[in-house]
């Protein structure tokens, strides 16, 4: 545990795009410079080994048929191949329709939910509208819930033995779900300005089983205090995450989750360290950062709001992010003017796992062999029986029950509506997607 401190600038590297993008064989370039974050940068800018660790994680597409396999068939069918092994696929159609046989195998891509928590003795306070200014970090009214009390009763639930009332949090109601995980950052850790040591979480990230929730459980089980070293915190939140999918320990989607309902008041001068990280972490490494403000974050509004658009998270494309004024933002998730703060940041909690939850998405290999236009997705259970998922281009939130493309560049398929709870309530489930076929349309 210790004091967030930023020493020994190392030279940022990235890769550029165009080899991410290219040949997967070749070694890609590397360019580096030196970061201009002034005295203090933390020590994450060292991303030379990452760098080059990220292009192998990138490098996952399947590798082209070979000679003995072409990606054309000799032979044109119509028939599928479901035997889905890598390899070229050949049938004895009519010859009317021609079948290239690249097929791919993928789980859905799971999702890493990482939760920063601010646990300064602000949050000792009553939520407006019973106190509105929290002068002194304590309860005003004892019989209503303090901030903290209803941020651990949103992640968790609540259990009142006295009155059978059992009403579950968000890692309860999730629990158990295929494919999502979750992790736990509180800050500060003593009762000044301290934080976890690099490297280190208050809960590990881990599936979200019966286990993890109560580790979770036990870990929001404390009373408040210190200061608000909000900066560095989340830097180290998003640097685990980053290790973490590096090493290959975690992959999918990830996301940093940062609440807190104050301003930095430990190291000011590490906010443009942040600043600097969250949008690295998204470019570099598809890491989205969340922001929401608990009333007393007021004077946050510009910084939570900036966080949230430079994250990837924003609101709204119009949401303001650039203003000069401390008070003044909307991309982030702001409940500063929420009545019921219990219930509103409840439902945030919901929300945010609609949204983020295993997304029932695959990548589709950026591959000259595949044809994104020729498709043919299959569900298979973790009993290892098939079925065809039809493309469905409905409204993939409200009215689609098939798969679909995310967007109009074709690097990644979605399954949407009831397909896609079924994938998730399976552990085992997979995603067949054979490339090349004539396309399944909707019946």
């Amino acid at each position: 545990m210790t004091s967030f401190h930023s020493s020994n600038i190392a030279p940022l590297c990235r890769i550029p795009a165009a080899d991410l993008r290219g040949g997967r064989t070749a070694r890609p370039r590397v360019r580096c410079f030196a970061p201009s974050l002034g005295a203090g940068a933390p020590p994450w800018v060292g991303l030379v080994a990452s760098a080059l660790l990220l292009s192998a994680l990138l490098s996952c597409a399947p590798s082209p048929p070979s000679q003995a396999q072409d990606s054309t068939s000799s032979e044109p069918s119509d028939e599928l191949d479901t035997t889905f092994d890598g390899t070229a696929a050949e049938g004895d159609g009519d010859g009317e329709n021609g079948c290239a046989e690249a097929a791919t195998s993928a789980e859905l891509l799971p999702t890493n939910l990482l939760f920063v928590v601010d646990k300064s003795g602000s949050m000792n306070c009553n939520a407006p509208p019973i106190d509105n200014e929290c002068l002194l970090p304590e309860r005003k009214v004892a019989s209503e819930p303090t901030k903290w009390e209803s941020t651990h009763a949103a992640l968790v639930g609540t259990d009142d033995s006295e009155t059978d009332r059992d009403e579950p949090g968000l890692f309860r109601q999730l629990q158990g779900l295929a494919g999502l995980s979750a992790g736990l950052v509180i800050f500060p850790v003593d009762s000044r300005c301290a934080i976890l040591a690099r490297g280190a979480l208050t809960t590990d990230i881990a599936p979200l089983d019966g286990a993890q929730v109560q580790a979770l459980d036990a870990a929001l089980t404390l009373t408040p205090e210190g200061e608000t070293p909000l900066a560095g915190a989340a830097i180290r939140g998003l640097d685990v995450l980053r290790e973490r999918l590096v090493s290959g320990d975690i992959w999918g989607n990830s996301y940093l989750v940062l609440m807190t309902d104050g301003e930095e008041t430990c190291q000011e001068a590490a906010l443009d360290d942040l600043k600097e990280y969250v949008p690295l972490a998204l470019s570099g490494f598809d890491i989205r950062t969340y922001v929401i403000g608990a009333p007393g974050s007021e004077g946050s509004r510009a910084l939570l709001s900036q966080l949230a658009h430079l994250g990837g998270t924003a609101r709204a494309a119009e949401c303001e992010h650039e203003s000069d004024q401390r008070n003044v933002g909307d991309c982030h998730i702001d409940l500063t003017e929420s009545q019921d703060f219990a219930g509103d940041l409840a439902q945030v909690f919901r929300d945010l796992a609609q949204t983020t939850q295993a997304s029932c998405a695959v990548d589709v290999p950026q591959d000259a062999f595949v044809d994104p236009d020729k498709v043919n997705v299959l569900f298979t259970t973790s009993e290892g029986s098939k079925e065809t998922i039809y493309y469905d281009e409905r409204n993939c939130s409200t009215e689609a029950n098939g798969w679909q493309y995310t967007s109009t560049d074709q690097e990644r398929i979605v399954v949407c509506g009831q397909a896609c709870e079924r994938l998730r309530a399976d552990a085992g489930a997979k995603l067949n997607v054979v490339f090349g076929c004539k396309e399944t349309l909707i019946r």
